[in-house]
């Protein structure tokens, strides 16, 4: 019957119905519940799910057609997710206090990120069995099969969420979404200890390629990607970390959530290459969000929808990362949002438990302890965690064949702001230390790796930590130090050892450890015990297992075996190295520096606010505050 002539029968329905959808996202909670600083023993403004949990619920209130997900490392971090099982004997609680966080959130699914992996598989098996809500993970799986579809996964690989969608005239129709998930392929190096062997990961795109179909065949109407995975380059390479814009490219994905790299999008962080739409929120002409790290932001994605005989259809598209905090003119973070009282108080009795357990002393330091200039210039912090390394394997290595080697020590400052923002420092007072001081000075739950490693090795090691640098200009007064992307995480500082850093000179190497300019050196007068390094020599050098996994790209672990491993956590190393000693008077060496250029260079780098308490102390540098940004960091000038 053709209805358009027959006046006598009322339409039922419109050709065309239009819905509206509201996608909720959080990423990188890192175990971050409460608005709390565990290192610090204080309050945190701009982070907790307690105040993200205050938008979600209003950003329901604005729209009943919502989901809510997860896009990855959300059990692994902070105390909450460190100290489970102890808080479980406290508080009498099975369940992880981060999955019963989110199952009283009302999660409709999260995907796996690369930190869940930093637990062993049974224990993350054990955790994610009591989640209310479906996790998935598309690009890892325990055996290889013919295609990325005929392998056995750890998790299932995709997810179809049924919801009854309400129509902005009232009528009612079902819509399946469709969910895939993935996480950086590099995964099963980062975290080998426990994945070797026992699971392997997929291109990115690869895999999506293979996944989208079977959605399509499983009845999905809309496609949203859980992308743990990072905006970088659109140029589609095999094995890519930050995949988010080819990914985006392919046809059948209709939104995405991506994180990985702590950045907010839709935002300045990411406005290349011309495929990311920076202002609105997209990549590749889809909706996309980033929303932040630790709860600092809740994405939201809004999407106007049509349905007709072909089916669903994205007509247009918003996209938002709502923030808990912002920035006043002068830099200071103000609460936008109060914490969520019932969610509050289901997490109180963890929280109390994690407090008890952070406020014991296991120590004392004669020597502040901080790492606001960590990357300038040698530090006690830093000593403290090569010296307690060093310690470990030299107990190992008694009786062995490497015995009689030289011991090196190698460690990076975790904490240096970056995009975890201006109080994202190590900072320890003269006095007690505490257990909450041990992730202070050593963020990450990596286990303890030492590598057998030459002395051409050992150059190039340093010259990948000094891509850092920005290449410096003589005579020059007002000039970057740092290369915005670089990461502290990727500085390596090595005990044992003298070398400086000539920043006249190019990079040899970029920030992701790609080798760019193999004629450059920045690394001169590199000595052991006052005598240049032969190239032949061997040394055994104490590291991590992110690093050793392959970590920051830094080159020669193919021929630097390793010669001795354990499961043990550096920070446990470091915390028994601290009850052992108890009294500690950590001295930075002052073996590595930055070699002054033959005129008076200066350079800018921002620091934490409270760096301006440290100045004084910084004897081998000459450090004037010029004021501080927009984001609050502290912004130094130092001569070179």
């Amino acid at each position: 019957m053709n209805q358009s002539n027959d006046r006598s029968t009322p339409r039922t329905e419109p050709a065309t119905d239009r819905y509206r959808l509201k996608i909720l996202a959080t990423t990188d909670l890192h175990a971050q519940l409460m608005p709390y600083d565990y290192a610090w023993d204080r309050p945190l403004i701009g982070a907790g799910l307690t105040r993200t949990a205050s938008l979600i619920r209003a950003a329901r209130l604005e729209e009943p057609n919502s989901v809510l997900f997860d896009n990855g490392d959300f059990l692994e971090g902070f105390p909450f997710g460190d100290l489970a099982d102890e808080i479980s004997r406290k508080t009498g609680e099975d369940t992880h206090p981060v999955i019963a966080a989110m199952n009283a959130l009302g999660y409709d699914a999260a995907g796996l990120g690369n930190h869940e992996f930093g637990f062993s598989l049974n224990d993350l098996e054990r955790t994610l069995a009591a989640a209310d809500f479906p996790v998935i993970s598309t690009n890892i799986s325990y055996t290889k099969g013919a295609s990325p579809a005929g392998r056995a996964h750890f998790v299932p690989p995709i997810a179809v969420i049924n919801r009854e969608m309400i129509g902005t005239n009232g009528q009612r129709s079902q819509i399946r979404i469709g969910l895939l998930s993935f996480l950086p392929p590099q995964v099963d190096l980062w975290e080998a200890r426990h994945i070797a062997g026992r699971l392997e990961t997929q291109d990115i795109l690869e895999s999506a390629k293979v996944w989208i179909p079977r959605l399509k065949a499983e009845g999905a109407d809309l496609i949203v990607a859980l992308c743990h995975s990072g905006i970088g380059s659109a140029l589609a390479l095999d094995r890519m970390e930050n995949a988010a814009v080819p990914l985006a490219a392919l046809p059948g994905i209709d939104a995405l959530i991506t994180g990985h790299v702590h950045g907010v999008f839709p935002g300045a962080d990411f406005s290349l290459p011309p495929e990311v739409d920076h202002v609105n929120g997209a990549l590749c002409g889809k909706p996309t969000v980033m929303p932040g790290f630790w709860g600092s932001h809740l994405g939201v994605i809004d999407l106007n929808l049509s349905k007709d005989q072909a089916g669903w259809k994205v007509v247009s598209f918003s996209v938002a990362a709502r923030p808990i905090a912002i920035r006043s003119d002068s830099g200071e973070l103000i609460a936008r949002v109060d914490d969520d009282p019932d969610l509050t108080a289901a997490i109180r009795p963890s929280h109390s438990a994690v407090l008890d357990h952070i406020r014991q002393p296991i120590g004392t330091t004669d020597t502040p302890l901080h790492s606001y200039f960590a990357r300038l210039t040698d530090c006690p912090s830093l000593q403290l965690v090569r010296d307690a390394q060093r310690d470990w394997l030299e107990q190992a290595l008694q009786g062995t064949a490497y015995a009689s080697l030289p011991i090196l020590s190698s460690a990076s400052p975790f904490k240096s702001g970056g995009r975890s923002g201006p109080q994202f420092y190590t900072d320890i007072a003269q006095g007690d230390l505490l257990r909450r001081h041990v992730t202070d000075l050593y963020f990450f739950s990596n286990t303890f790796r030492a590598l057998l490693i030459s002395g051409a090795t050992l150059k190039e090691w340093l010259e990948r930590s000094a891509a850092q640098f920005c290449q410096l200009t003589p005579g020059v007064k007002d000039q970057p130090l740092f290369e915005p992307d670089s990461a502290a995480f990727n500085f390596d500082t090595i005990d044992g050892i003298s070398y400086a850093f000539d920043l006249l000179a190019p990079s040899r190497y970029n920030e992701r450890g790609h080798l760019v300019a193999p004629q450059a050196e920045r690394v001169r007068d590199l000595s052991f015990m006052g005598r240049p390094i032969d190239a032949n020599a061997h040394f055994v050098l104490a590291t991590n297992s992110y690093r050793a996994s392959g970590g920051g790209q830094f080159p020669g672990l193919e021929i630097s075996p390793v010669i001795h491993k354990t499961e043990t956590r550096i920070s446990d190393i470091l915390q028994n190295y601290i009850e052992q000693k108890h009294v500690l008077s950590p001295r930075a060496t002052q073996r590595w520096r930055i070699m002054p250029p033959p005129v008076d260079t200066y350079a800018w780098f921002d620091t934490g606010p409270n760096a301006i308490n440290h100045i004084a102390d910084e004897t081998t540098l000459t450090i004037k505050p010029i004021g501080t940004t927009a984001v609050g960091f502290l912004r130094c000038r130092v001569q070179i």
